[in-house]
């Protein structure tokens, strides 16, 4: 293989350039040579590097470029990164079709030195010689120096022409060996009377230095033709012979790296006969080099791989590259996985004569891939049917993943939330508060220390959850948090399934407190009743004694009168506590609503008139009745009124009015609403008012409305609250008529 021929490791400057003025593609000897870098040679106008006395005619072969008429040995001037000039001979063929010119450029700058000097010598008649390259000399028969000129003097040593004239070989500063080489030379030529040329030789001078020469030696004849001696002319090879050998060395490099690389490497001609291929390809395909030079490269590909190679070959033909993936069948019946790319090796025309076929195996790695696309599938199927609501965090805080239990949760797409700071992500956008406060634990995690509480989040259709999760970062070996995992549980239906269980015990607790004050409030009517009885009978016999005095005191009928309306009365409210904390009957059975009202202002007569609010009742379902438990129904409608008077005694220093209607709905049912003029509802009580333990009052417990609620909803009703009244509260409740 000529890997001289090697884009990018020619010596010369290979480029491809627009008919726009800027370069396409230059290889590594524009930057070596010019010291520009490539980005640099690629993004100026190529016009803007040429010196400006070199431009008109740089831009006129342009123009023959564009024409279609390729330019060969034009020479002009680039400018070098540090602003000198180098010369450059170019040779351009252009492809008007694609608009672009293949250009090859060396650089003559020692050239063109050179022949400046030769043209001003040749100018200059007498010192020709001794300004020439070359070194001159001329000797007799005998091998005696006639003449010299100043280059050949100043490699002896010799202080002026003069001083050669005479001498001969052996009295110069060549070594022995060198003048016995020279003199054999000089005979031959002399004997023979034919010129020797092209004698490569070394030499060492008279400084020291050991130089190589390329000489040639033609014999001088006189009038008659008989030699008289012999002109001789050298000339330094010494350059161009290291040149060589480091040519020589550079190919030898590119050989073994050809021969060394882990790749196969194939060089093939246009119609795919493989001209070389390195040692990587024998090794690891089992072939060897019999089989392979020769046959054409898709031999040794699957079939469906020759197909992808019949597809690829003309566009590489035509553009000089191709990139395929394709299988490659070794002698064993394997088939490697290949990424291979071709690249055309063009010749001195531009013309494209060989390709070099780059495969790499890449069957490892496609494992990997699918092994890593198995387990990736595999780990989404995981990560979206788990439970857990799992989203995957960046360091500062981005969301890159979420499952599909914590989409669901919300209602989300995957778009909804993805790139995203977690804590601006819909979940937490229902609070400030708790969006900072999420933040916060989203930064504390990035230091590396796990996080966990309890929060609130914004589900489904603005619905409230409440989950239990954690921030957990995770590290790689230098120690630093690469990303975090935030995992969650949500625990809203247990939370409510808790809640439920202790309002249950707390209405259990309360039940059991009733009926203990009950049997205590009994206990106290029934010793109270006889006293009370007793002092209505005392009453009753002064009254009578009184009305047998002759004279009575004056007033005294009034006095006793009002004693024994007092004592009836209290015995009236001992009945009805009795009859409201005693243990009854707990059945249901038909109810007047109208009238268990009535009796509430015997009930809490003494609160109504301490809070000094006054209870009006507007009753309008007289006859009409529910199926209900009294003495619940009263718990209920003491709750309401309780509250309305609780809450006109804290909002004023007196007065007030708490007003108790009925009336008799549309659909069948008894509807109660107590209102009142008090400071009504708190806005940030009333969603949730009705739950255990939820109070605005300094010393309640919270349990009075969650227990009404429990009540009405046995009984099949409704309870309610009005949250649209600006003075005052409603509450209200509704209970199906018997049948």
């Amino acid at each position: 293989m000529d890997v001289g021929k090697l884009f990018n490791l020619s010596l010369d400057m290979l480029c491809v350039a627009g008919f726009d003025g800027y370069f396409r593609i230059v290889n590594s000897a524009f930057e070596n040579i010019l010291g520009h870098s490539r980005q640099a040679l690629l993004e100026t106008p190529f016009i803007e590097f040429v010196h400006p006395d070199d431009r008109a005619a740089t831009l006129a072969a342009m123009q023959q470029l564009e024409e279609g008429v390729s330019v060969r040995h034009f020479e002009n001037r680039y400018r070098c990164n540090d602003g000198s000039y180098k010369w450059l001979a170019w040779t351009s063929v252009p492809d008007v079709e694609e608009g672009y010119e293949y250009a090859v450029a060396r650089d003559i700058t020692g050239q063109k030195a050179m022949q400046q000097e030769l043209t001003a010598q040749r100018d200059l008649f007498d010192s020709v010689l001794s300004n020439v390259p070359a070194a001159i000399f001329w000797k007799d028969r005998n091998s005696v120096y006639l003449g010299a000129n100043e280059r050949f003097i100043q490699d002896t040593g010799l202080g002026g022409s003069q001083e050669i004239i005479g001498k001969t070989d052996y009295d110069l500063a060549w070594t022995r060996e060198q003048a016995d080489f020279y003199r054999a030379c000089d005979r031959m030529v002399m004997e023979t009377g034919e010129a020797m040329l092209d004698i490569e030789e070394s030499q060492r001078r008279a400084n020291g230095e050991k130089v190589e020469l390329l000489t040639n030696k033609v014999p001088l004849r006189d009038e008659q033709g008989r030699v008289i001696g012999l002109l001789g002319i050298y000339m330094d090879i010494t350059r161009r012979k290291q040149a060589e050998t480091t040519l020589r060395k550079s190919e030898a490099r590119l050989q073994t790296l050809f021969d060394s690389a882990a790749e196969f490497i194939f060089v093939i001609d246009p119609r795919g006969t493989i001209i070389s291929a390195n040692h990587y390809v024998y090794n690891h395909s089992g072939y060897d080099a019999g089989v392979v030079i020769g046959k054409n490269i898709k031999d040794f590909l699957s079939e469906e791989s020759q197909i992808i190679c019949d597809c690829n070959f003309p566009g590489l033909r035509e553009r000089g590259y191709n990139r395929a993936d394709i299988e490659f069948v070794c002698k064993d019946g394997r088939v490697l996985q290949m990424e291979c790319s071709a690249t055309a090796v063009p010749d001195e025309h531009g013309k494209f004569t060989n390709f070099l076929i780059i495969q790499r195996d890449v069957t490892e790695r496609k494992q990997a891939e699918n092994a890593l696309a198995d387990s990736e599938r595999r780990f989404r199927a995981i990560f979206d049917s788990s439970y857990q609501l799992i989203c995957l965090l960046e360091p500062d805080g981005t969301l890159v993943k979420a499952n599909q239990t914590a989409l669901d949760l919300g209602g989300l797409r995957i778009d909804d939330v993805i790139g995203r700071p977690f804590w601006e992500t819909h979940w937490w956008r229902y609070s400030t508060e708790v969006r900072n406060r999420l933040k916060a634990a989203v930064m504390e995690a990035a230091q590396g220390t796990s996080v966990g509480y309890e929060e609130n989040v914004l589900g489904a259709n603005n619905v409230i959850r409440t989950i239990e999760f954690t921030l957990n970062p995770v590290k790689n070996q230098q120690g630093e948090v690469v990303f975090i995992i935030s995992e969650g549980r949500d625990v809203s239906d247990r939370k409510q399934a808790e809640e439920e269980r202790q309002r249950h015990r707390q209405e259990i607790a309360h039940v059991i407190r009733l009926g203990t004050m009950g049997e205590i409030a009994s206990s106290m009517a029934h010793e109270l009743n006889q006293p009370l009885a007793a002092l209505a009978s005392y009453c009753d016999a002064a009254m009578a004694l009184a009305r047998a005095l002759p004279d009575p005191p004056q007033g005294i009928f009034d006095i006793l009168e009002r004693a024994a309306e007092q004592a009836h009365r209290a015995g009236d409210i001992i009945r009805h506590l009795r009859e409201f904390v005693g243990k009854g009957n707990d059945a249901i059975r038909a109810l007047d609503l109208d009238r268990v009202i009535e009796t509430l202002g015997v009930l809490l007569g003494a609160e109504l008139k301490t809070a000094k609010v006054a209870l009006e009742q507007q009753l309008g379902c007289q006859g009409r009745e529910v199926m209900a438990n009294k003495v619940q129904i009263e718990q209920v409608l003491v709750n309401m009124v309780m509250n309305s008077v609780e809450a006109i005694e804290d909002a004023r220093t007196t007065g007030g009015k708490v007003v108790l209607r009925t009336r008799l709905l549309e659909d069948d049912s008894v509807e109660v609403t107590v209102t009142d003029d008090g400071p009504g509802v708190d806005p940030d009580m009333f969603e949730r008012m009705f739950n255990s333990f939820q109070t605005s009052k300094a010393s309640g417990m919270g349990m009075g409305l969650s227990i009404s609620r429990s009540i009405i909803e046995a009984h099949g009703g409704k309870i309610w609250a009005d949250g649209q009244r600006r003075d005052g509260a409603v509450f209200g409740f509704s209970l199906p008529l018997c049948e």
